[in-house]
């Protein structure tokens, strides 16, 4: 198994992903606690402008392709390590 190269460009994309992510956090918690939307609301709205503006990049085909293998992903075990699912007893 090779490494995994470190480059600042590397180094600045995962600041940003990080950046991003701190943002979703933030708005994500806008929503439920400033606006009163109930999670799965929250969800929702975040899901179908993230699907609007995939397919406006990519088109329809693309990004429905992208959600199908993301869902294949998800069903592998993509989040185990946060939900707790695929232990024994669960």
């Amino acid at each position: 198994m090779n490494p995994k190269k470190t480059t600042i460009e590397g180094e600045r994309d995962e600041q940003r992903k990080r950046l991003c992510d701190e943002i979703m956090h933030r708005a994500a918690t806008m929503m439920v606690d400033e606006v009163g939307a109930s999670i799965p609301m929250m969800l929702d709205r975040v899901l179908t402008f993230a699907a609007a503006q995939a397919c406006a990049l990519e088109g329809s085909p693309k990004t429905a392709e992208a959600f199908r293998d993301f869902a294949k992903k998800i069903d592998e075990g993509l989040f185990h390590k946060v939900t707790g699912e695929g232990r024994r007893g669960h």
